[in-house]
């Protein structure tokens, strides 16, 4: 195990280690860095970049310890080298810029004092005599990789760092704008904080931005072709690191810095326009066409020799290990999430199961998931449940993050399903370069932030959209070739007549009475939308009928109000197979999830929906409605108590559910989309295998 030192300790300094761990990665070592370093200012960005690295020293022996920035040496580095109690065979390698002489000694002779032996010490100076970044610890090296083993795209990723850019002027953002709009390449920007904001706030909220510590340079490298840096100087050490990480693999970079940076330093760039106003002219003319000749030049530049890693390394005394050359059979990951859960997994594994046999896939969720996953006979990875916490509100994505990432590789598919991309699947397929599906189920509420929920979509190949049962409900929330409609995703069962009754007749069985009516009531386990006074309504109204059994239906692991198991007429029934036991009832009570009306729509179940008002779920107010005003349900606010108890007296007691079973019977459903979705997600990972 390699750790990762620096000299003083900043979030600078911290930045430094980052890097240098994660390019040592790359190479194959075994790299950690001391948790104690973990800044309590990191920010998102460096938690999750961090979480891979941070390992507490008392459970981790150290093999090999590199110390960075030693030209500076602060008593906190002194007392982790002390700390650790070093054996004596176990090498210390330490890189600094030392501007003399004395002070090269000066830093050999603290670690010396710190160790109780000689440290190597290696002056970054003879490396690099012009770093592109003169006043930074970090030894700004890189993994001279072939121009071969570069990723080759049809439509170049052209990334430009807008620096110490000022943004006053209204017309830089519309040049943006223009340039992300038209099809020659795609564009993002990289932005501080106040840069962000500023264009958040402004009509062009939607250009394709990214803080500093959105992603890091190794992966922006990677997904990066052309790089143009405005402002005066490098914007710190992990754009400078960006810039060698992209000329080492073989991409392009322009220096449209008022001080030609980047050209100074004699990197191999080409000098660009020193305003944005110019650069879409410059990309079309100049450089997207020329790309592989620029990149061939590039190569050639002795510049290249001085950000060598391998030079480093050998320097270190360290042997990178042999890459591998041979990976597993690609796999197909599902990432079912928001909630519980239970509803993406639900329709994902029905999705999974229309794809052919030979392919290899595998689930991960969180533990309420487990069961329903692996009663398809596919592997699951149990995932940590969000907590409500206010000390660390990222901890549990970050938890999701490593888990993804340890468990995925390139070529692989992720299909995540949910709403919001997190972190975690967000930056697990770009830093795993993976194949991506985001199966989006739609009719999100007004007033919703479309651009939030949208802004991470160009990170997967193919968005597959359910649709929704009736036409009025299918909103587009984008548009392109990478979007695909298809039906609605369902999971059908069969159940004859005799199975009800024997259903049924357990049921008598298990709570030790006989019944003559069944309801059933579906409104969710409380954790979206409490709906503990509708259950209280239904129960109250049903506890003097003796012949009448009421269940209290929920996913296994959702939260009931305690106070529904007050009532001797009302019990809980935690269960996977819902519609079992709707398909036996007399009468349904159910919330207006994408589901649950499926379910109630193709099985041709009478039903009362009460919709689900909270503003950050999907508008069940207007699928019900859509349903009601096709006379194919019941549909009741959730403030209408006195309407939801005639109603469910009179379906009872009148039959007043068979209008709407024959209803149902007669309307012609839309054809389900599972095969549909399935072909895509095996077309998808069989095009990114080859």
């Amino acid at each position: 195990m390699i750790y990762v030192e620096v000299g003083t300790r900043s979030l600078r300094s911290f930045d430094t280690q980052l890097i240098f761990a994660e390019q040592l990665a790359a190479r194959g070592f075994n790299v950690c860095i001391d948790a104690d370093y973990l800044p309590e200012d990191a920010g998102r960005g460096r938690i999750f970049e961090a979480a891979k690295f941070l390992v507490d020293p008392g459970e981790n022996k150290a093999q090999t310890v590199f110390v960075l920035g030693a030209e500076e040496i602060d008593d906190f580095l002194l007392a982790s080298l002390r700390n650790k109690q070093l054996d004596p065979s176990v090498p210390v390698v330490a890189t600094g810029r030392f501007a003399t002489q004395q002070s090269y000694i000066a830093a050999k002779a603290r670690l010396a004092y710190a160790l109780g032996r000689e440290a190597q010490v290696i002056d970054l100076t003879d490396f690099q005599p012009r770093p592109v970044l003169p006043s930074t610890s970090s030894p700004l090296v890189a993994d001279i990789r072939p121009v071969s083993r570069r990723s080759k795209r049809v439509v170049p990723n052209v990334t430009l760092v807008l620096g110490s850019m000022e943004l006053d002027n209204p017309e830089m953002l519309s040049c943006f704008s223009r340039m992300s709009s038209q099809g020659g390449y795609n564009l993002k920007l990289i932005v501080s904080g106040a840069q962000n904001e500023a264009i958040k706030a402004s009509p062009f909220h939607d250009l394709p931005t990214y803080l500093y510590t959105g992603l890091s340079p190794l992966t922006l490298a990677n997904s990066t072709d052309i790089l143009a840096m405005f402002g005066h100087g490098i914007a710190g050490v992990r754009m400078a690191a960006f810039a060698v990480e992209l000329i080492a693999a073989g991409g392009v970079a322009i220096d449209c810095t008022d001080d030609e940076v980047l050209m100074s330093s004699g990197a191999p760039a080409l000098l660009g326009p020193k305003t944005p106003f110019a650069l879409d002219g410059y990309l079309i003319g100049n450089v997207i066409g020329n790309v592989p000749q620029i990149v061939e030049q590039a190569s050639k530049s002795q510049w290249l020799h001085t950000v060598d890693i391998s030079r480093l390394e050998t320097a270190a005394g360290l042997t990178p290990k042999k890459r591998q050359t041979e990976q597993d059979k690609p796999r197909t990951l599902f990432f079912p999430t928001n909630g519980v859960g239970l509803g993406h997994a639900q329709r994902c594994s029905t999705i999974a199961r229309e794809m052919p046999d030979t392919m290899t896939k595998m689930f991960a969720a969180f533990p309420s998931c487990v069961p329903l996953v692996r009663r398809e006979g596919i592997d699951c990875i149990p995932l940590v449940q969000r907590t409500d916490t206010k000390t660390n509100s990222d901890g549990n994505d970050v938890l999701t993050y490593r888990r993804l990432g340890a468990v995925l590789q390139e070529n692989d598919t992720l299909v995540f399903d949910g709403g919001y991309v997190f972190d975690s699947v967000y930056r697990v397929i770009r830093e795993r370069k993976l194949s991506a599906a985001w199966i989006r189920r739609g009719l999100w509420p007004e007033g919703r932030s479309r651009q939030t929920m949208l802004r991470r979509e160009s990170v997967f190949d193919r968005v597959i959209v359910p649709s929704e049962a009736f036409d009025e409900l299918n909103d587009a929330y984008s548009y392109g070739d990478h979007v695909h409609y298809v039906g609605p995703i369902v999971r059908q069962v069969e159940q004859s007549a005799a199975e009800k009754e024997q259903l049924k007749a357990r049921l008598a069985e298990r709570f030790g009475r006989d019944f003559k009516q069944l309801v059933v009531s579906m409104l969710g386990g409380g954790v979206a939308s409490d709906r503990s006074a509708q259950l209280q309504a239904i129960s109250g109204m049903l506890e003097a009928r003796k012949d009448c059994l009421h269940l209290v239906v929920t996913w296994p692991g959702s939260t009931v109000q305690p106070a529904t198991f007050g009532w001797k007429n009302t019990h809980v029934v935690q269960t996977l197979e819902a519609t079992k036991l709707c398909l036996a009832a007399d009468v349904v009570i159910s919330a207006a999830g994408y589901n649950s009306v499926l379910e109630m729509l193709y099985h041709r179940i009478p039903a009362i929906f009460i919709p689900q008002s909270a503003p950050y779920l999907d508008d069940q107010e207007r699928r019900a409605t859509a349903m009601a005003d096709r006379d194919l349900c019941a549909a009741i606010t959730e403030r209408e108590f006195m309407t939801l108890e005639r109603t469910v007296a009179d379906w009872l007691d009148h039959d007043g559910a068979e209008f709407y079973r024959s209803a149902l019977n007669d309307f012609e459903l839309p054809k389900t989309g599972a095969v549909k979705a399935a072909e895509l997600l095996t077309e998808l990972g069989a095009n990114y295998d080859q």
